[in-house]
């Protein structure tokens, strides 16, 4: 297994939609050629910055389960549920990589990917 550093499970989930939240408190931080992943826009809720920046699929970053975490992270904060579900998706079939979360313990891209799905689809019967 690839071993990638990213730091995990900032707590956005005080000051988003009920939706979004659900969808979204884990935000990946490191792992594409500018280590941040749209961490920045991510935090300050500018879902649409985070957007735009993790959307396009450069070559080496196309199938980076930490981009495409946070891609689905951005899409759930926008509300844009089925794109954001198919991020997620894209990242639990993406190489998978082993992601240091913020609690020091080490996570399975696909677990974490999983897990969000896994939110983002409890918001869906919760409404």
């Amino acid at each position: 297994m690839v071993r990638m550093a990213a730091i995990v499970g900032l707590a956005l989930a005080a000051s988003m939609s009920n939706a979004a939240a659900a969808a979204s408190d884990e935000v990946v931080v490191v792992g594409v050629p500018d280590g941040r992943l749209a961490a920045p826009a991510l935090i300050a809720r500018d879902y649409e910055k985070a957007a735009r920046r993790l959307a396009p699929m450069w070559p080496e970053g196309a199938n980076d389960p930490a981009r495409l975490i946070n891609l689905g992270n951005a899409y759930a904060g926008l509300g844009r549920m089925k794109d954001a579900r198919e991020a997620y998706r894209s990242a639990r079939f993406a190489p998978e990589s082993t992601l240091l979360l913020a609690n020091g313990e080490a996570a399975s891209s696909r677990d974490v990917a999983r897990r969000a799905l896994g939110r983002l689809e409890a918001s869906y019967a919760m409404r």
